[in-house]
């Protein structure tokens, strides 16, 4: 159960960006949910043309706290996640430069509706950290969010919808205002392993709504105790592109 369990909570922490199934699935095989701490670094590469690449590594924390309600029953619990990359990117009018990208935090409050269904909602938040203007947007960007999640006897599903608005920052910076829905769907093999398949699409509303399409793999193993590995190729595809390729591996460290 432990074992499923962390493949579960790594998965879904690492790929999709929200930490419920390690709330979820932890509460299901009878262990502690307020100890699970995830610490990950994910080596990512992205080709957006034939021009332009960019490298980021990105050092990640996630912490989740799962408890019953004294009123009005159910449980509810609380998602942290706070993230900073360093990167290096080419262009053709920039040339090569490298440094610290944009830091991302995020709180997701959860609710566990059954043992098989529950809804998470909150907001993240981009910080123009990037000491290159090709290395981050240059804005404060709020991003809420909302992820229905059903939980089944190998794994999980569930569909993250969120909202990225830019609100301050540098006025000569283009603003952001794009919406991502991701479906996902997870499924554990045998006793170390997992496979997760997602589809993303990005709606520009700045762009006279405008939406791409981008799907990945990831596939995932559990290579020691308090060690996993993972590897996730992912392709755009559809009329509206916003990139070639991409390439993102994991590490992640859990107790």
């Amino acid at each position: 159960m432990r074992v499923r369990a962390v493949l579960l909570i790594e998965a879904a922490c690492l790929a999709a960006g929200v930490s419920i199934a390690g709330a979820q699935t932890t509460a299901q095989s009878g262990e502690d949910p307020t100890r699970p701490v995830f610490v990950s670094i994910r080596p990512e590469f992205y080709r957006v043309d034939d021009n332009v690449w960019r490298f980021q590594t990105v050092i990640r924390y996630d912490t989740a706290t799962l408890r019953k309600r004294r009123w009005l029953g159910g449980q509810r619990g609380l998602l942290l996640r706070f993230e900073l990359p360093t990167s290096a990117a080419e262009r053709p009018t920039f040339g090569v430069h490298a440094g610290l990208g944009d830091a991302y935090g995020q709180a997701l409050s959860v609710r566990r509706v059954s043992s098989r269904f529950l809804y998470v909602i909150g907001t993240g938040l981009s910080i123009p950290t990037a000491t290159n203007t090709i290395l981050g947007s240059g804005k404060w960007i709020a991003a809420p969010a909302g992820i229905p999640v059903g939980v089944f006897r190998r794994g999980l599903w569930f569909v993250k919808v969120q909202n990225f608005t830019s609100f301050a920052g540098d006025h000569e910076r283009p603003d952001v205002n794009f919406l991502l829905i991701t479906p996902t769907l997870l499924r554990a093999f045998g006793r170390a392993s997992w496979v997760l398949v997602d589809t993303e699409t990005k709606t520009d509303w700045r762009r006279d709504r405008r939406t791409g399409v981008k799907s990945g793999v990831q596939l995932g193993h559990v290579v020691a105790r308090g060690l996993g590995l993972w590897v996730k190729p992912e392709v755009w595809w559809g009329a509206n592109q916003d990139g070639s390729w991409n390439v993102k591996t994991g590490v992640v460290w859990y107790r």
